[in-house]
């Protein structure tokens, strides 16, 4: 997946051209909207990216991106797409916290002190000139004020880059910047982050239900609450998090099952009366990041287990893995987009956009809309939301699976490849070989420069009904599930892991609504980290499916018919049809490719 975005996007030279264009432009004032956040986005997406392929042909071009937004920053310090007659209303701050966080990520991963240095000093001056127009005092914004959009949170989520850039070049008045932030409370008359604190209401029971930019807000609290050495603010964003598993989780991850808003999707989830537009590519990528950040912060499984669910189904079914283009059902919020959708394609010989923005979970088709469409260059090409921010998914996925831990390393989500880690100045080498998720044989080979003793911490993953681990062929241990397995020894070159995980698939039920005692059961198959999907291609989508009892049970099948990561005879009570995993299914954004998680039954 990362090869594939890294290839089709983030090398793509004209892409980097056109986002970074809009800076360069005069601005057009009818349009207040969101343009500006395409190139941070991308930037971080590709920087994360970097950072796993370490490819120098993408560095190349990112530097060359951010030379070209550089040259757009004017003598005040300003790099928006808004004119200074508009500036600070709409999306216009929200676009700057993505400025920032692009430049900050390139000055991450970049080897030039020359100009990273250039890149910081442009990204400070950027922040003075918004710190100078936006706070208390005479001839300043109240920055919820600086939008007419879902209480100001899009604007106040520039938290997270403004304690960022503190740490990278620690000046008062960010810091300063950042309490006022806080202090603000996130929302015009309502204070997100105390509510958080209180733990007294669901996030879709708070004023504003925006899921991307909510969570956005309380990355930034995390942020700001390790900077501050703040109890209180990081116990706000762990409670939110709980909160967010307890009410809006659904069964292939992320959230948002009414466009891209809290409803409490847990509940919701089944539902038919939404058109669709459910489960927002932003709002998942949004999630597995801010579920990640709480996972480093506590070190509990569950937050690690639902970056792993979220990026195996809903982000790796929104990858466009068959190069589809949307079809006729496809939602434009303005009929001309339709116009310029079809000849961006044209122009870009058939190719339809990597990310899709939406994840159907009842009977639907992929490829419905293109989330935070905006046309550009003369109604020939265009960007999105959802295009933009996929990236730093797919990359999180791989960066997310292992990481230091005191005097060891850890493997939280089990990939093929190597990682490789630093024990007491002694480099370590893991080779790891595996069919996971779609199964469970897991084998590692050690390789440290040197004999050394260390810990290698594997996760059982909570759904693992039974699992032995043993190394270089010993007798076998039980591994317990859902928790961290410890392998604590002298290792040498050659060492080797056998990790055996076995589970069976489960079957779930929907949550009764209780406003609607009378409506249809709902039920989907779990097959370890995997939701599984029947798909029309397959046969028997759509249709109900009649339980005379719980049971369920599968036989993976070989032939598969359809491009899929593996696929399955599904028996349910006496009934057998063919399911794939979620993330293959749909996979030609047609409805010759209908596909549904949630079955109705009988």
């Amino acid at each position: 997946m990362i090869r594939l975005v890294e290839s089709k996007q983030l090398k793509d030279r004209r892409l980097w051209e056109l986002v970074a264009g809009q800076f360069a432009k005069t601005p057009d004032d009818a349009d207040r909207g969101w343009r500006g956040e395409y190139w941070g986005k991308l930037m971080r997406g590709a920087c994360m990216t970097w950072q796993y392929t370490g490819d120098q042909e993408l560095y190349k071009i990112l530097r060359e991106a951010v030379l070209k937004l550089l040259d757009t920053q004017d003598e005040e310090g300003r790099i928006s797409t808004y004119s200074r007659q508009e500036e600070f209303n709409g999306w216009d701050i929200w676009c700057r916290k993505y400025v920032l966080l692009g430049l900050i990520h390139f000055c991450e991963i970049c080897e030039e002190e020359e100009l990273k240095e250039r890149a910081l000093e442009a990204a400070g001056r950027h922040l003075d000139y918004l710190i100078a127009h936006i706070g208390e005092g005479e001839g300043k914004k109240r920055i919820t004020l600086a939008s007419d959009a879902w209480l100001g949170i899009n604007s106040s989520s520039v938290l997270e880059p403004v304690v960022r850039l503190y740490l990278q070049s620690p000046k008062s008045r960010y810091l300063e910047f950042a309490d006022y932030i806080v202090e603000n409370g996130g929302a015009e008359g309502f204070d997100i982050f105390q509510a958080a604190y209180e733990d007294k209401l669901y996030p879709y029971q708070y004023p504003v239900v925006k899921a991307y930019e909510l969570m956005s807000c309380f990355e930034g609290l995390l942020t700001y609450a390790q900077v501050r050495e703040s109890e209180k603010w990081k116990q706000a964003v762990i409670r939110f998090a709980d909160r967010l598993l307890e009410s809006e989780a659904v069964v292939v991850g992320g959230s948002g099952c009414h466009h891209e808003l809290f409803n409490h999707s847990a509940l919701m989830q089944t539902g038919t009366e939404y058109d669709g537009l459910m489960l927002e590519t932003c709002v998942t990528v949004t999630w597995m990041k801010l579920m990640y950040r709480v996972y480093e912060e506590t070190g509990d499984m569950r937050y690690l287990e639902e970056v792993e669910r979220s990026a195996f189904n809903a982000l790796y079914g929104a990858v466009n893995t068959e190069n589809s283009i949307c079809g006729p059902e496809t939602t434009f919020d303005e009929p001309s987009y339709r116009g310029v959708y079809d000849r961006a394609v044209a122009g870009a010989g058939g190719q339809g956009q990597i990310f899709d923005s939406y994840s159907p979970l009842r009977s639907g088709i992929r490829g419905r809309a293109v989330g935070g469409f905006k046309s550009m260059e003369q109604g020939n090409e265009f960007c999105g939301c959802c295009i933009a921010i996929g990236a730093a998914g797919t990359a999180l996925t791989a960066l997310a699976a292992a990481r230091d831990t005191d005097g060891g390393v850890e493997i939280g989500i089990y990939l093929p490849g190597e990682i490789t880690a630093t024990v007491e100045d002694v480099q370590v080498r893991l080779s790891v070989e595996t069919g996971y998720p779609a199964e469970g044989e897991v084998s590692i080979c050690v390789e440290p420069y040197m004999e050394k003793e260390f810990e290698i911490r594997l996760r059982i993953p909570s759904f693992v009904e039974s699992g032995t681990v043993s190394v270089n062929g010993e007798a076998a241990r039980e591994a317990r599930a859902g928790t961290f397995l410890q392998l604590n020894r002298v290792w040498k070159r050659g060492d080797g892991i056998r990790l055996s995980l076995v589970w069976e698939p489960r079957l779930v039920f929907g949550m009764e609504n209780p406003e609607d005692p009378g409506s249809a059961r709902h039920a989907a198959v779990l097959y370890g980290p995997l939701a599984l999907a029947r798909d029309k291609r397959l046969g028997a989508e759509g249709l109900p499916v009649v339980l005379r009892d719980e049971s369920v049970s599968v036989r993976r099948v070989t032939q598969t018919g359809v491009p899929c990561q593996c696929r399955f005879d599904v028996t349910l009570s006496e009934e057998t049809f063919p399911m794939i995993d979620y993330a293959s299914a749909g996979k030609t954004w047609n409805r010759d490719s209908q596909m549904e998680v949630w079955m109705e039954t009988q």
